[in-house]
């Protein structure tokens, strides 16, 4: 069992030494420094904690619910309009692609199946499943 850990702890090393994790931490970095980003993300924050409320009351209000709708696409837009934001969120995504890759292929070794199905074409995951 000490080896399976020590082996964890080597991936662990592995992905935080990855370009990719580097650059989630460098995108996140400038995010929290981008005084413009955390307005945008705290009103789209804001306006998702009401629409929630609104949800929650039991009587819904249609319209009202409708109006909160609009709100929270308009806070979204402009925040996809921020630089810092959207690299933050692409850097998300493809770091998220590695880890779930990581997960198919540690399943695939496990349970000798591919999750999903395998298309038997590595070049479409980078997967080792030989």
């Amino acid at each position: 069992m000490a080896e399976i850990f020590e082996k964890a702890r080597e991936l662990g090393e592995a992905i935080i030494e990855s370009k990719e994790y580097k650059e989630l931490k460098e995108a996140e970095l400038r995010q929290e420094q981008d005084e413009e980003a955390l307005t945008l993300l705290k009103e789209y924050s804001d306006v998702r904690s009401r629409l929630a409320q609104e949800i929650q009351k039991g009587d819904v209000d249609d319209s009202r619910i409708a109006e909160i709708r609009e709100e929270l696409e308009e806070a979204y837009e402009k925040m996809t309009t921020n630089d810092s934001i959207t690299a933050y969120i692409n850097a998300q995504r493809t770091f998220q692609a590695i880890i779930e890759q990581m997960n198919n292929i540690l399943s695939f070794h496990i349970t000798g199946k591919m999750p999903g199905g395998c298309s038997g074409n590595c070049s479409s995951c980078g997967g080792d499943c030989k």
